[in-house]
């Protein structure tokens, strides 16, 4: 059987084909017969997208209550049925990971034997974290006892949840509970930081790590799509090293680099503001549109760069003019001729 992009593919192949032989005023036998394959290729897409693979790729994480295999200290098992959540700033999830997890449990491949580390939400919320469920609400302290927070293991959960959501009835192996005071200490050893994870990731987990409100507002605009040395640009108008970043993963004292001020409010506005002119993430993310703002702010101060800012999208074709802008001078201009 093809897969889903094969079948949409063919789909598409079949109906550009039957829509030029109309225009073509071919034989009326002819369109009959590529109908009947636009038909054909049709039905298979769709056998496609009701089985459970790609039913469960499609669908949204459970938030329903799911089972899990809990390995006591003893070796049994308990079936323990609880909600699952995330601790806000950890690693983003890899969309692509959990459908390979999702292909390998369906088709019976998954390895049990890989352990999932949870915890308790109500003892990680006692200790100071904030807890998110699977669809990005908050977990108050009063259900906090419903929810098993994922330590490591979250694109496998991610995987069993969106199963579970598409009709299927699969229960998550090999679980272990894990009372930590300091989870992104916790996250930063299991997970082995220095090899294993990208800046992307390490940004994230500093969320919870450091004390400095920078590495929140960073991993925020990660989760949007931004880079971190953007993210870094805009918030505090500076890039972070990686000794910075490290010292924040450890907990450690982080001393900012020099010149460096943390401002969550002002880039707040510049993302808000790039948002409503119609700018892309990936625009925005451009760091010489940063480094222009930051530069023209300088020069004739917050207030006007900002109303700069704000007017740039009632420029005349303005989507094209920013996508020829190549470097932070033209954005200069760009802001320049916005309040002309």
């Amino acid at each position: 059987m093809m897969n889903l992009k094969e079948a949409q593919a063919k789909v598409q192949k079949e109906e550009s084909m039957l829509n030029q032989l109309v225009k073509r005023n071919a034989k009326e036998e002819v369109i009959k017969a590529q109908k009947k394959s636009v038909e054909e290729a049709r039905k298979e897409l769709e056998k496609i997208m009701n089985t459970p693979v790609e039913k469960a790729i499609q669908a949204q994480a459970s938030t329903d209550t799911l089972t899990f295999c809990v390995v006591k200290e003893d070796g049994t098992t308990d079936k323990i049925s609880k909600k699952l959540a995330f601790v806000k700033y950890n690693r983003p999830v890899d969309s692509k990971r959990v459908d390979k997890f999702i292909y390998l449990i369906a088709q019976n491949k998954y390895e049990k034997a890989y352990p999932v580390i949870l915890a308790e939400a109500d003892k990680v919320i006692a200790n100071g974290y904030e807890v998110m469920d699977m669809a990005g609400k908050k977990v108050d302290a009063a259900e906090a006892a419903d929810y098993y927070v994922i330590l490591d293991g979250q694109h496998r959960c991610m995987a069993f949840a969106k199963l579970n959501t598409a009709g299927e009835n699969y229960e998550i192996p090999n679980v272990y509970i894990r009372d930590k005071e300091n989870i992104g200490e916790y996250l930063v050893e299991i997970n082995d930081a220095s090899k294993s994870w990208d800046n992307k990731d390490k940004f994230t987990v500093a969320g919870m790590t450091s004390e400095e409100e920078v590495f929140g507002a960073i991993s925020e605009a990660i989760r949007e799509g931004i880079n971190p040395s953007a993210a870094a640009k805009i918030y505090i108008g500076k890039t972070l090293s990686s000794k910075v970043l490290n010292a924040a993963l450890k907990g450690e004292e982080v001393i900012l680099p020099k010149g460096a001020k943390f401002n969550k409010e002002r880039g707040d506005k510049f993302i808000t503001l790039c948002k409503e002119a119609g700018m892309s993430i990936s625009l925005i993310a451009r760091r010489y549109f940063i480094d222009g703002f930051n530069s023209h702010a300088t020069s004739i101060g917050e207030e006007k760069a900002f109303e700069a800012l704000k007017k740039m999208q009632t420029l005349h074709d303005f989507q094209k003019e920013i996508k020829d802008v190549k470097d932070g001078t033209g954005f200069i201009e760009l802001l320049n001729k916005a309040v002309a």
